[in-house]
């Protein structure tokens, strides 16, 4: 269940512990990852544990949780030792609202900016996609957690923020929502209104705003999951067809 006061509280006390340490960003453990596993399990014993020769973020007497700030290609062996034995469930967490703080040489920090990127929750499916063979296994369950977060960035040595930036640090400011994946359906609920019952890629990729490799994942996982079905059309091109509504 949702608790946004005790997700801040869980993120105040790493912040407290990491700047008693050595300061923020420079632990190996982030602090939007260690936020979201305080906030996950607050006992502590059962962080960092080792199950066979891997180590679960949480593991406890529901299952074992994997956070996931990043790529989801890191997962696979875990996944593949974890999962006839546990529950796993992976955490994901995505920007609902962002706002960009560059630090300079000098470690002064700018006014804050939004910014203009709007969340795209459907590009999860270019993470998903390097996970999939585990996606329709019993005891697999994905959770898609939404917050608004302050990124710190470093600005490049000629002092722009541009390129050549590196993300420093990201910090929550709120949890928005917590989104939980177990059947094809739920990954179906994903889908933009409009998009019709049958369509083409090019129609795909103008409703869902999708491009690239995000857009060739999306249709990959949502075929493979029997969401969709596919004919070819011409010779390099397929239709697809909803099957799950």
């Amino acid at each position: 269940m949702i608790n946004k006061e005790r997700f801040l509280e869980a993120v105040d006390t790493v912040i407290i512990e990491t700047r008693d340490r050595n300061g923020i960003g420079r632990l190996a453990e982030k602090v939007l990852h260690a936020s979201l596993k305080l906030y996950l399990d607050p006992d502590r014993s059962h962080h960092e544990v080792k199950v066979g020769s891997h180590v679960a973020d949480i593991c406890n007497s529901d299952g074992i949780v994997e956070i996931q700030t990043g790529s989801f290609s890191p997962l696979k062996p875990k996944l593949a030792a974890f999962l006839p034995e546990y529950p796993v469930t992976v955490v994901h967490p995505i920007a609902n609202k962002r706002r960009l703080i560059w630090i300079d040489q000098n470690g002064e920090f700018s006014a804050p900016r939004v910014s203009p990127v709007k969340r795209q929750v459907m590009r999860v499916f270019g993470e998903l996609v390097k996970i999939l063979p585990y996606l329709t296994h019993e005891n697999f369950r994905f959770k898609l957690v939404t917050l608004d977060l302050d990124e710190y960035r470093m600005v490049s040595k000629n002092g722009g923020k541009g390129r050549g930036t590196r993300r420093y640090e990201r910090i929550p400011t709120a949890l928005c929502e917590e989104i939980v994946f177990s059947s094809p359906s739920d990954y179906a609920a994903l889908l933009p209104e409009g998009l019709p019952n049958e369509f083409d890629t090019k129609t795909f990729a103008e409703v869902t705003k999708l491009k690239g490799r995000y857009l060739s994942a999306a249709l990959k996982v949502l075929t493979e999951l029997g969401i969709f079905s596919r004919q070819r059309e011409g010779k390099s091109g397929y239709r697809y067809q909803r099957v799950v509504i």
